[in-house]
């Protein structure tokens, strides 16, 4: 291709990245509650305009937060990909704004599980009853947190290994006032000491590649009490060529391997986990599965 070639399909692409940009820009200036100088606001609204973008009056303050976390974690982990193109894969970020973008987008994750448990009311009937949730990989802690809010009857643990990221999380549960519902801790869910513990573990395979994802699976499978549920979570991918490349290539330089779920249902299988089923959930899609009612072991 030549440079002209390249530069024209940059260009196109250009259009692209300024309107995310527009889009997150307007979510924001609602989220922060301030205003934009009048003539960049008129420009900000043609531009919206343009996109056949609404209004942002009819979504709610959360609606409007998870959205602007969306937006920012799309484009900070492009910007990282331009500046770091040979870091090795791994979750080793230490940019603060990158950290709370990807926490806050994490808070779907919440309403997405109660989406799914309105078609499944053992699930349903669980988020309501004392129990006890592990939040496996709870970064700056606002999975943990919407978690808490959502399911106030569930006591939740968030363990991550990251200290960046754990010392925002603690941060973060302390300005929530929610203390008292969450404990944070410094742990590798493959070194779990807790046995039959909790009633509901997250575990986001992305993070993961095949070989830890079996430890990881065996060990939460240990944590768990008779008739709980594990929800393991993956990006759902595109059917459009780019953005499923765009979207693996995110996986591998977050340090997993595993983009199927049809990958994950055997490794719940093999952990002794029953009713394995696999949910389309939006931009996630989950692999559900459940600990038997009754376990021999105990």
């Amino acid at each position: 291709m030549s440079e002209a070639a390249l530069r024209t399909r940059i260009g196109g692409l250009a259009s692209a990245a300024g309107a995310l940009a527009a889009i997150g820009a307007a979510l924001r200036l609602r989220r922060d509650g301030t205003v934009s100088p009048a003539a960049v606001q008129q420009r900000l609204d043609e531009v919206l305009a343009a996109l056949d973008i609404p209004p942002l009056d009819s979504l709610d303050d959360g609606q409007i937060a998870r959205l602007t976390d969306l937006v920012g974690v799309i484009l900070r982990h492009a910007l990282e990909l331009f500046d770091s193109p040979a870091r090795p894969p791994g979750w080793n970020h230490t940019d603060s704004a990158l950290l709370e973008a990807q926490g806050g987008a994490s808070r779907l994750v919440v309403h997405l599980i109660s989406t799914a448990a309105e078609a499944r009311p053992e699930l349903a009937a669980l988020l309501k009853r004392p129990g006890a949730f592990l939040d496996v990989g709870t970064g700056v802690g606002w999975l943990a947190i919407e978690a808490a809010r959502v399911w106030p009857a569930l006591r939740v643990v968030a363990i991550d290994i990251w200290e960046p990221a754990l010392a925002h999380a603690r941060r973060n549960v302390a300005a929530s006032g929610l203390e008292g519902s969450i404990e944070v801790r410094t742990q590798d869910v493959a070194a779990l000491p807790d046995r039959a513990a909790f009633s509901l573990a997250w575990v986001p395979v992305p993070f993961f590649t095949a070989a830890a994802l079996a430890v990881a699976l065996a060990r939460v499978r240990e944590t768990l009490v008779p008739g709980a549920w594990i929800v393991c979570g993956l990006e759902t991918l595109p059917e459009e060529r780019l953005a499923r490349a765009l979207s693996i290539l995110r996986t591998v330089r977050g340090g997993g391997e595993i983009s199927m779920p049809a990958d994950v249902v055997p490794q719940l299988t093999a952990a002794g986990f029953a009713a394995v089923e696999t949910v389309p959930a939006g931009p996630l899609t989950f692999v559900l599965g459940r600990t038997p009612e009754r376990d021999d072991e105990d």
